[in-house]
């Protein structure tokens, strides 16, 4: 992959890409508890890290490899949306999944609203599909908490799915 290219690149999912890139690059450190390495280019100085996305699947989830520091839950969306690269699309859109579910990061309201604007039907169906944007699951912690405030979090994944059935 040539430098400028390279540059322009948040996240990549491709598989041969990264093989090829890690190759290239120097580990600079590993943590085998949460399945991430951190790389080094040392034509560009930046580092890079490798982490799983998606973990629950069979075979351990999909290997992301992400230019540091890694994009914010904005940026995500933005890659999600306007990216050229398919491979980083999934990246961003499985890392805000992941996020939503192990750091507790919401990002459903900001991506709908900049989806529900998009011109692009074909990149709204996959973000949406991508995301699970359209799934009716209440992704909240339930205990600890009254009725009352488990269908409040219900009916707002539900305001989000209904939203995201009209884009397919």
């Amino acid at each position: 992959m040539a430098m400028t290219e390279l540059n322009k690149r948040h996240l990549i999912s491709d598989r041969q890409l990264i093989d090829s890139l890690v190759n290239q690059f120097s580990v600079v450190s590993s943590d085998s508890e949460n399945w991430t390495k951190t790389f080094l280019d040392k034509t560009t100085n930046q580092n890079w890290i490798s982490y799983y996305v998606d973990t629950a699947q069979h075979g351990g989830g999909h290997n992301v490899l992400g230019r540091l520091p890694l994009p914010s839950t904005d940026k995500l969306i933005d890659i999600a949306i306007h990216s050229e690269n398919e491979d980083e699309v999934f990246a961003a859109c499985l890392t805000l999944t992941d996020n939503e579910e192990l750091r507790k990061q919401d990002f459903r309201i900001a991506l709908i609203d900049k989806l529900e604007v998009l011109q692009d039907k074909d990149r709204q169906k996959k973000v949406v599909e991508l995301t699970g944007l359209s799934s009716l699951l209440n992704r909240q912690d339930i205990l600890g908490k009254n009725s009352g405030q488990i269908e409040t979090d219900a009916y707002y994944y539900k305001q989000i799915a209904d939203r995201a059935a009209k884009l397919k």
